[in-house]
């Protein structure tokens, strides 16, 4: 399969994962530098939404077989979920604290607090034909469409946890919903479809999006010091105007360097298997320090660099397994060359 080949995606993909490492390291921080980074973190999940679109949003698709396309997409996604589901409804119950209904937990990504990612994706998976084709037909005004829902969605969500309103209870929580995070799924839809997304840097472009970025991360922290109520929530109009404000401050520096270095490259592979990985590294750690006497703390730092190494380490081995892609490990690849194309944009031939 050849097609047009983005390196500035590896860069995305590795600062999102990183990202959502800080983002469960620092939870439930009160103030100081870890609430500062759990904030300026929160623009992972969306993202990762926004770049599942980008890569599945490729042209020439046959859309009149909508079943085989999404079991395609469940083969990769829906074993490493349930399998990983599985293990974390496992330690718990291990550790003494079993959870009420496993099963449904299982499916609904209340195993652990991150799996509801999967949740979102599978439901945009389910929709993706009629998205793909309302960005196809009517691009613009289904981004109008899409940023209107979804930013009402985010503001009734910030009323309610103010306790401004009262939402209806659903068997699952609202971040798992798909509706809060339509705007980043069409947009990476739309920016696949036009395809021409810029791939050389520039220093002026540069200093324009870092005073961009610098207001709407402002923005988010002001937001979380006068409401700090909403400091859990990660769908809120001021963060959704920083996840892309953020993602097009990546893109620029991604467009600096000729080529993404080979680590970053990498990283990005093991992306998903890290996303899935890293809270057991957490989990372990946490049952086991507990139980030191006295008990043993890690500043901030150390603990996002234990969790990230040791998630890493995790998806690295999984990778090397002979069927590690059903754990979300990288898929095994015989060959990943890179041409350049007519207008000297890259792109990678993959043969599976």
């Amino acid at each position: 399969m050849e097609k047009k080949w983005y390196p500035q995606m590896d860069g995305l993909r590795t600062a999102a994962a990183a990202a959502v490492v800080m983002i469960h390291v620092s939870a439930g921080s009160a103030g100081g530098a870890a609430q500062v980074c759990n904030q300026l973190a929160r623009f992972a999940v969306p993202l990762f939404i926004l770049l599942s679109a980008f890569g599945h949003g490729a042209p020439g698709q046959n859309l009149m077989q909508p079943v085989p396309l999404f079991l395609r997409r469940m083969k990769r996604i829906l074993p490493p979920f349930w399998l990983w589901s599985a293990l974390y409804l496992s330690l718990d119950a291990l550790f003494g604290r079993p959870h009420a209904a496993p099963l449904w937990d299982l499916i609904s990504g209340g195993a652990y607090m991150h799996l509801y990612f999967i949740v979102v994706l599978v439901q945009f998976e389910l929709l993706y034909v009629p998205l793909y084709r309302a960005v196809e037909r009517a691009p613009y005004q289904t981004l109008l469409l899409s940023g209107l829902i979804t930013l009402v969605m985010q503001a009734l969500l910030c009323g309610a946890q103010l306790g401004l309103c009262r939402l209806p209870a659903l068997p699952v929580p609202y971040s798992s919903l798909f509706v809060p995070y339509l705007l980043f799924y069409t947009v990476g839809l739309w920016l696949r479809r036009r395809d021409a997304l810029p791939v050389s840097g520039s220093g002026k472009r540069l200093v324009c999006i870092g005073l961009l970025w610098i207001v709407s991360a402002a923005a988010v922290l002001w937001t979380v010091r006068r409401f700090p109520t909403l400091g859990s929530l990660s769908l809120r109009p001021d963060l959704t105007v920083y996840v892309f404000t953020s993602g097009l401050l990546l893109w620029e520096l991604g467009s600096m360097v000729r080529q993404m270095p080979r680590p970053v490259r990498r990283l990005s592979e093991l992306s998903f298997a890290l996303y899935l990985s890293h809270p057991l590294v957490m989990r372990l750690w946490n049952e086991w320090t507990v139980r030191q006497e006295p008990v043993i703390y890690l500043r901030l730092w150390q603990s996002w660099l234990m969790t990230f190494a040791g998630g890493l380490l995790i998806a690295g081995l999984v990778s090397c397994l002979p069927h590690g892609s059903l754990l979300g490990g990288a898929p095994h690849r015989k060959s990943n060359k890179i041409t350049e194309g007519k207008h000297g944009e890259k792109t990678r031939n993959k043969s599976i």
